[in-house]
């Protein structure tokens, strides 16, 4: 059956296709070697594609180097496996609805085989805004197995810290220039942490929604800093659908979760990395005299339930199987992790995933009885049986 990959936000390509050799803007692998000084009005909105005059920028492939081992798995096995690149410095919206059309083209060409899914990260994401789309599709593409690596289906409380003060490790040599790249971007805001007590009130204990403006700290929605309203109230669109409470749109919102568990969650699997520190909350300090709503970066709780940037509780969804493995690397290099990858193809082959241990001493050579991944309860008291400890 053909497969369909989609990586994640920053995990494609950008080239500007004007000159005659398509000259790359923004790799993974030029980050890699030191070249981290790009041009940030290369990476600012104007009238959709282009950038500046005489110039068109659009996506081109996956970065090798997180997802080169990933494909070449999936193609040992069948070698029809697609890459959807795309622009992550659109809304994800615009993203889903490409991907709903390349679907139908690939559906097509194979003659009206179901097609199945591999996403890491966003991806994730704009597989459900696009699965949603295709439901207005007639006839439908008829959709296979599914496997979701380190999805942030309810963000990831990093975003909201990249938004406030920037970081370090970005595509420029300061917060500064990160922080004010980030604000410019759509998707970004699509990935704000919307899990129960993500945000809580340092003085009353109950839940702040990121995606209320009014709940965001005082200095950072000031005229002039970069912060863009009108992309927060549609990323709460494009996540809620026709939940959102703050009057945005979204021309493909995601898939509502009660919806797709019905729709595709017996062949669906979710895959994530733990074992590393990873924040799940951070407290938001309304009473501050000097700066409303200060956000307390410093002590946000941490523990070791993500893989550094997505955590279980942003990722898990009820209904379907989840698998977590501490072994694994964090968020970046997952997909080049020998036990996830091994998890995906066997899922994608058999639709079930084997709950292997390390050997050790202890165990009979031919170790007779076999467990399997199961589908999460929706408690979170149970995220430890869906983990291998390495």
């Amino acid at each position: 059956m053909p497969v369909i990959f989609i990586p994640r936000i920053e995990g494609s390509e950008l080239v500007d296709t004007y000159p005659v050799d398509f000259d790359v803007r923004w790799s993974l692998e030029d980050m890699v070697v030191g070249n981290i000084f790009e041009d940030e009005e290369d990476f600012m909105l104007r009238d959709g594609l282009y950038d500046k005059e005489f110039h068109l920028f659009r996506e081109w492939k996956p970065i090798k180097f997180a997802y080169g081992d990933l494909v070449k798995r999936v193609r040992d096995s069948d070698p029809n496996c697609y890459m959807f690149p795309y622009d992550w410095r659109r809304d994800a919206a615009h993203s889903g609805k490409r991907l709903a059309e390349f679907i139908q083209h690939i559906y097509n060409r194979h003659g009206g085989k179901e097609v199945e899914f591999v996403t890491h990260s966003m991806g994730g994401l704009i597989l459900r805004s696009a699965l949603n789309v295709i439901r207005r599709f007639k006839p439908c593409p008829r959709v296979g197995r599914i496997v979701f690596i380190a999805p942030p289906f309810r963000g990831a409380l990093n975003v909201t810290e990249t938004l406030i003060a920037g970081e370090k490790n970005g595509w420029f040599s300061d917060k500064e220039g990160y922080r004010k790249l980030a604000r410019s971007l759509p998707a970004v805001y699509q990935l704000l942490p919307s899990f129960k007590s993500a945000l809580v009130s340092s003085t009353t204990g109950k839940s702040m929604d990121p995606f209320d403006v009014k709940n965001w700290q005082e200095n950072v929605t000031q005229p002039g800093t970069g912060f863009q309203r009108s992309f927060l109230e549609n990323g709460e669109a494009f996540v809620r659908g026709e939940s959102a409470l703050f009057g945005g749109s979204s021309q493909a919102p995601m898939m509502e979760e009660t919806a797709f568990v019905s729709c595709h969650g017996k062949n669906t699997l979710i895959l994530l990395g733990t074992g590393h520190k990873t924040m799940w909350q951070i407290q938001v300090n309304e009473q501050n005299p000097h700066n409303c709503n200060w956000y307390d970066l410093e002590n946000a709780k941490r523990n070791k339930l993500g893989d550094g940037r997505v955590h279980l509780k942003s990722a898990a969804i009820k209904g379907i199987t989840l698998a977590a493995f501490d072994t694994s690397e964090d968020h970046g290099r997952i997909c080049r992790n020998e036990t996830i990858l091994n998890a995906m193809n066997m899922w994608l082959n058999t639709g079930s995933v084997l709950r292997i241990k390390p050997r050790t001493q202890q165990d009979a050579w031919n170790r007779p009885s076999k467990s399997y991944f199961a589908e999460w309860d929706g408690d979170e008291s149970t995220f430890a049986s869906h983990r291998i400890k390495g």
